[in-house]
Order: structure tokens, then sequence, then C-alpha cells
């Protein structure tokens, strides 16, 4: 069996045996033990009665997504969801904020008349939330029967739904065992197969009746709680038009960034932070994964939504009496992409900005302490400074140099390009020979350690903020 066809059979599975075979089994382990208590002969027998659960079985299972769907109260949750943010889904572009930095929005105003509004909106609600609807609900039955587990969120949403399935079913049973409980405190149930004996002690109707009610509230408990993990779960799995707080966009991002950024120079030096490199690369790795897979998805469904609804939304504009500038103007509301203002700003840090702050973190722990640490730790600091100089130049590089360039740039020729596009001034220019002079010294003389004064480390520090500010200038 193929890997996609196993990752699509495990949930059909478990949603049949948690969701459905299990409570009747359940139920009838029930009355296998009730009538051996009874009787003191356990008729197992009873389990062929089993066999004829199947039909319904197999029939609770095909109507499941329409159950799910409109009997846990995913429709009307979307149907709300839309219209509740109706200006917000349908006619305003989303900002997008990240740490306190809100993605700017160019040529985004749009001015609409009062009873143009009120016409757009007459049609969004009556025709385009239905078809919407409409469309959820089929792509919902597809994800039902095919669907992979590459998300968190899908794995999320089978659980769930095993979870209403059972409780759905339980609470029927329980319930029906309740009434059962009620007869029987008043008289025998006779059947062809097999009889229920008439209950003459009160004591038993008690605490038979209260174990049906226990179980009966506690799966109408769980039944309500996974409906509304449902609710808040299926829209994020199908790609259909449904609003999202800004909130939870923004704690996606969020996470990915604070696992990317995290300060592991604020944990190990920097020899050890060397050692453990593999290992951190790996922990970084796995964390990640998933969070990138969710976002991605994330970004898929979005986009998907987005154009499957935009070719409904287009014929409901199309019988308006807008002008076609406003409708350009609603298309381009509507498909505007906050994620990838977000991607294309500079407001996430790079794997290589990353290893700058670690550098930078260590060399400041070591000039603070400069007088007392070796001089291999001098050197070594000296040597991580330099790179990082050498990499925020070539950075810089780009924003002044049209042509190509490669590695075969030398730092000289870096610092002319530098120095010619007034990012340095002519001190700083002589201090930099001077550190390249001593550079090369430890380059090509292996185990040689140099006098290097703090405070030309500190000048080397406080110049790199420098030429950073200087270029997002």
């Amino acid at each position: 069996m193929s890997l996609s066809s196993s990752s699509t059979l495990k949930p059909l599975l478990t949603r049949i045996s948690f969701g459905l075979i299990l409570p009747f089994l359940i139920e009838i382990l029930v009355y296998i033990i009730y009538t051996g208590l009874r009787t003191q002969d356990f008729q197992y027998s009873f389990i062929l009665v089993f066999v004829f659960f199947i039909v319904p079985i197999l029939f609770l299972y095909l109507v499941g997504p329409k159950l799910i769907f409109q009997g846990g109260r995913v429709k009307k949750n979307i149907e709300q969801n839309l219209k509740n943010n109706f200006e917000k889904v349908f006619l305003k572009p989303r900002n997008f904020i990240v740490r306190d930095k809100t993605i700017p929005l160019s040529d985004m105003e749009l001015k609409l008349t009062k009873k143009e509004k009120e016409i757009i909106q007459n049609k969004i609600q009556k025709r385009l939330i239905p078809e919407i609807l409409k469309d959820a609900e089929k792509q919902y039955n597809q994800n039902f029967v095919d669907r992979s587990h590459t998300t968190r969120n899908e794995r999320l949403l089978t659980y769930n739904e095993s979870l209403f399935l059972f409780s759905f079913v339980t609470s029927i049973l329980s319930l029906i065992n309740l009434i059962l409980i009620i007869i029987l405190s008043q008289r025998s149930i006779i059947f062809d197969f097999f009889v229920l004996d008439k209950l003459d002690s009160i004591v038993n109707v008690i605490v038979f009746a209260s174990i049906f009610g226990a179980l009966l509230l506690s799966s109408i408990y769980l039944f309500f709680i996974s409906a509304r993990q449902l609710c808040r779960i299926i829209p994020r799995v199908l790609p259909i038009i449904y609003y999202e707080p800004e909130i939870e966009r923004e704690k996606r991002i969020s996470q990915i960034q604070s696992i990317a950024e995290f300060p592991i120079s604020n944990l190990f030096v920097r020899r050890t932070q060397r050692e453990l490199s593999g290992s951190i690369e790996e922990a970084k790795r796995r964390l990640l994964l998933s969070r990138l897979t969710e976002t991605i998805s994330w970004y898929y469904r979005d986009e998907m939504a987005k154009t499957n609804a935009w070719k409904l939304y287009k014929e409901v504009l199309e019988e308006t009496q807008i002008s076609n500038e406003t409708k350009e103007r609603i298309e381009h509301h509507f498909k505007f992409d906050p994620l990838v203002q977000l991607i294309s700003s500079n407001i996430l840090t790079s794997d290589e900005e990353q290893a700058i702050k670690a550098d930078i973190d260590y060399v400041q722990e070591k000039i603070e302490n400069w007088d007392k640490i070796r001089k291999e730790e001098q050197t070594l600091s000296f040597l991580l400074i330099y790179r990082t100089l050498e990499t925020i130049f070539r950075k810089a590089l780009s924003d002044f140099v049209t042509e190509p360039q490669g590695e075969d740039v030398n730092f000289i020729k870096l610092i002319d390009i530098l120095q010619n596009n007034k990012l340095i001034t002519k001190d700083e220019v002589t201090m930099l020979h001077e550190v390249r002079f001593k550079r090369n010294v430890l380059f090509h003389s292996p185990g040689k350690t140099l006098d290097i004064g703090k405070s030309t480390m500190e000048k080397l520090l406080l110049l790199i903020n420098k030429i950073i500010k200087r270029i997002n200038e």
C-alpha cells in the first residue's frame, strides 16, 4: 500500500472504529453483563446482534459529513462569521501586524456610497454567502473521505470528528437505555429472541438509571465540546472564506520567528554553541517543520479560498451598478495578501542575521571582561567581529552595485564601495585597513596572537551599529 493511501485509510478507520463501532459494541456488552448478572448465564451469543448493527454503522458513516457539518453547527458558524465580518472579508484589505510593526497598505482606500454598500451587502448575504456555504459543504464531504495527516489541524480534525460521532451515538443509545430502564421498572419487554425482565428492585432501577443518566450527560457534554472544536478547526483545513482574528494570524508568524530567533547565545558560550551546532540545528529544524507546514497550508488554503470565492463574487458584482474602477478596487482588496507583504518586508530575520547577532553577543561579553580573558579568546573575538563586518559589507553591496558581484570582491574593494557611497568616513577607512592587516597576519600565521586593544574592539562594534543604521536610512 502506498503512503498516500495509508494516510487516507488511517483516519477513515479511526472514525469508523472509535466513532461508530465502539459505542454499539459497548451497548452489546452492557446487555450481556446485564442479563448475565440477572441469570448468572452470560449469553455471548448476543454479540451476533452486533452484526445487525453493521447496516446502521455504514449508514451513519455515509451521512457523517452532513451530520457533522450541519448537526455540529459548522455551517451555521461559518455563515455567522461571514455575516458578522462582512466588510472585513469582502470589502476591506487586512493589515498585518508583527512586533508592533504594521505592514503598510498604499493606495487601498475604497469609497462606496451608502446605496452601493447596501446593494453589495444585500447581494453578498443573500446570494454569495449561501453559494460559499454550499461549496464548503461539498469540499468537506470530499475531505471527510480523502484526507491526509500532513498538518496538526488535520489530525485534530479527525480526532474531533471521531469524538463527535462517538458522543452522538452514545447519547442516543444512553437515552434509549434510560427509557428502557423506566419501562422495565413497570413491566418486562419480550422480544422473539430475548427477554428483558422487569426490574423489581427500586435500588436496581436507581442504579441503572443513574449510570445511563451519567453516560447521557457526559456524552452530551462531549458532543458540544467536539462540535465547538469542529467549528474552529474545519475552516482552518478547508479552502473556504472565513474571517480569522488578527491575533491568530499574527501568532502563527510569531511562533516561527520565536523558534528561528531563539537567543541560544544567552544559554551557551560560543565554544559550546559550536560543539552543539548539529544538535541545535536539528532541534530547530524539528520545531520549525511543523509550524512551517501549518503556515504554508494556511497560505495555500487562504489563496485557494479567495480564488474559488472570487468566481462567485465577480458574478455578484456584475449584477450591481457600480463602476468598473470600483469593481477592480474591490477585487484588489479581496485578493490582497498580507503574508506576501510580510515576506517582502524586512521584518523577518534571516539565519545570517541570527548568526551575526550570536557573534556580536559573544564579542560584547568578551569586551566587558577584556583584561581578564585569555589571548586566545581575544583573538577569537577579533576574528568574529571581522567576519561580522565583512558579512554586513557584502550585504550592503547589493544596495549600491547594480552589476552582479561574487565572493571575489575582497575586503579592500568592499571598503572602497562603502566609502564611495559615504557609508564610512575617512578615519573609519584607516581603522578598517589596520584591522584588515591584523586579520591577514593571524590568518597566514596560525597560532600567532596579536595585542588587540579593548578600545579597538569597542570602535569596531560601534562601527557595525553605525553601518547597519546608515544602510537602513
